[in-house]
């Protein structure tokens, strides 16, 4: 098995190569096992005394060089939770903290950030406290945080308060950008139908929202990190600890470089790589995947007992429904059933859906094997249930502009397809999917200024990173992980052998391998945590499907 790559880097900085090979995690996405984690999130821990005016970076001229924002923040106490009801503990409070929409014209008005300070676990020895900022983007965190004992545990910040936020336009923050209209979505007959349903969704509620008088411009990933900064003055924390996932990891990144001086440490779990369009990486990272976990499957006597050769039961299967769409009748919310027409795409973009979590890969291959031999009902039963579990805890609209605003607006379908080389990816998959070939109609239906561009991000900031991936990530690909240490001078790379999205948290799920390498670093950023634990996991492959299922 391949040993975890624990590595430091100090010194002047290299230039980061930016390959097609590596990709964040696109919107929406979350756990089966613990409901709504943080498909994309960041995690933030206050430590000694900085710059309370929030110094920031000096990077060139580029988007990360901003002042701080000329607006004094504060927080406002809600003693009902968001409606949620009191907190059940003292150490729980929740609150806002208003921001400016526009950080440059704070004047122009302001909108509201949801915040929870969790001090259960605070002995009072840690240096910082630590901030999670939501996945996606567009994840629900607040709700989710308070209800779900599971997300807590996973994202305990042992000996430290912890701080929760849900993000500008998410969830219990104000105004939230939700799309009903697209959220409500049934799977269509076709692939072409999906897609000019998705669209006239998409149109409707921008249109709504604009109506509203919502700025769809204002929710971008700069705005988003220059509200961590905000956060941070409003609680009075002279520095932070940012531990971010997936797309968190890109906000954390970005809030690093633009101020320094307020954060001590940066933690990243699937990173996405600020100077890359990972929207264009999409297929390249599935392709990677797919590959790997067959590789895997291959060495793996009980997953080839299973399924025998994993990738061919996926083209067998795809080319049963190649212009023989299958149907399957699922369990849907309230009692009701609900069809899903299975055609080779709809197919391919489940499957794209058990990359989130180990489990999920575990799963996959008992799934292909049911699928072959013609029974599509278990793939079907288990990503309902994830459709489930996210309803109401994402803001679609909220991604829709994070996306727009930047790299999705920026997507060239040619080059994305460059370094593919899998039919079952290049013509049966991409071409269909939303954030696939049709993603700049999608952009051109949400009609918002294009803001971010990835190939004006440098990083260079000399804060201590600790950057882990997994080897069969199929959206934060490892690729980014080793960009992102080849261009940070203080930063730690473990590479975690055979684990998918969320390698750490998977470690943290499977023993305190995971908990104690964030509380190593986080103890002393300095020295490298002992990360030999990484190398003992493993997917368990072969394993019978939950009865549950079907």
């Amino acid at each position: 098995m391949p040993r975890p790559r624990h590595a430091r880097r100090r010194g002047p900085r290299m230039v980061s190569s930016r390959s097609h090979g590596a990709v964040p995690v696109p919107p929406g996405r979350d756990r089966l096992a613990v409901p709504v984690l943080l498909v994309l999130a960041v995690v933030v821990t206050a430590c000694t005394p900085g710059g309370e005016d929030g110094e920031a970076a000096a990077v060139g001229g580029g988007p990360t060089d901003v002042a701080a924002t000329d607006m004094e923040p504060e927080f406002v106490a809600d003693p009902d939770c968001f409606g949620l009801g009191p907190a059940r503990a003292e150490q729980l409070e929740c609150g806002t903290v208003e921001v400016p929409l526009d950080h440059d014209a704070p004047a122009e008005g302001t909108i509201e950030l949801a915040v929870v300070v969790d001090r259960t676990a605070d002995t009072g020895g840690a240096e910082a406290p630590l901030l999670m900022l939501g996945g996606g983007p567009g994840v629900v965190m607040v709700e989710p945080y308070l209800t779900t004992p599971e997300m807590r545990q996973v994202f305990a910040a042992s000996g430290r308060t912890t701080i929760v936020i849900d993000q500008r336009g998410v969830g219990s923050s104000a105004p939230a950008l939700e799309c009903p209209e697209l959220d409500a979505l049934q799977v269509q007959a076709s692939p072409a139908a999906e897609i000019d349903a998705a669209l006239d969704a998409t149109g409707a509620c921008r249109e709504r929202l604009a109506g509203q008088g919502v700025d769809l411009d204002a929710y971008n990933h700069l705005a988003n990190a220059r509200d961590v900064e905000m956060v941070r003055r409003a609680l009075g924390h002279g520095q932070l600890d940012l531990r971010g996932l997936s797309y968190g990891t890109q906000v954390a990144l970005l809030a690093a470089e633009m101020f320094p001086e307020s954060v001590r440490s940066v933690v990243l779990s699937s990173p996405v790589d600020p100077q890359v369009n990972w929207v264009e990486d999409l297929a390249v990272g599935y392709a990677q995947a797919l590959e790997g976990l067959a590789t895997a499957c291959e060495e793996d006597a009980a997953c080839t007992d299973q399924v025998g050769d994993l990738r061919s039961a996926i083209e067998a299967t795809v080319e049963r429904l190649d212009g023989q769409p299958e149907q399957v009748t699922v369990a849907s919310r309230g009692g009701e059933t609900a069809t899903r027409t299975y055609t080779p795409s709809r197919f391919l973009d489940d499957l794209f859906n058990f990359f989130y979590q180990a489990q999920g890969a575990e799963w996959l291959p008992a799934v292909v094997d049911r699928a072959h031999d013609g029974d599509l009902a278990p793939l079907a039963n288990i990503v309902t249930a994830l459709e489930q579990q996210r309803a109401g805890r994402f803001s679609t609209g909220m991604s829709n502009s994070m996306g727009c605003t930047g790299e999705a607006a920026l997507v060239d379908a040619e080059l994305a397809l460059a370094d593919v080389d899998d039919a079952l990816i290049a013509e049966h998959w991409y071409p269909h999917i939303r954030l696939g070939e049709p993603v700049g109609a999608f952009c051109d239906r949400w009609d918002v200024e294009q803001i971010y561009d990835p190939s004006e991000i440098s990083l260079d900031a000399e804060v201590p990173t600790l950057v882990v991936t997994g080897e069969l990530d199929h959206v934060s690909l490892p690729q980014y992980g080793q960009q992102i240490h080849d261009a940070l001078p203080d930063s730690y790379l473990i590479e975690v052998p055979h684990a998918v999205h969320e390698p750490l948290e998977s470690l943290v799920q499977t023993g305190p391998c995971g908990q104690n390498i964030v509380t190593d670093f986080l103890n002393d950023p300095d020295t490298a945590p002992d990360a030999a634990c990484a190398a003992d996991f493993a997917l368990q492959l072969g394993n019978p499907l939950p009865a549950r299922f079907g």
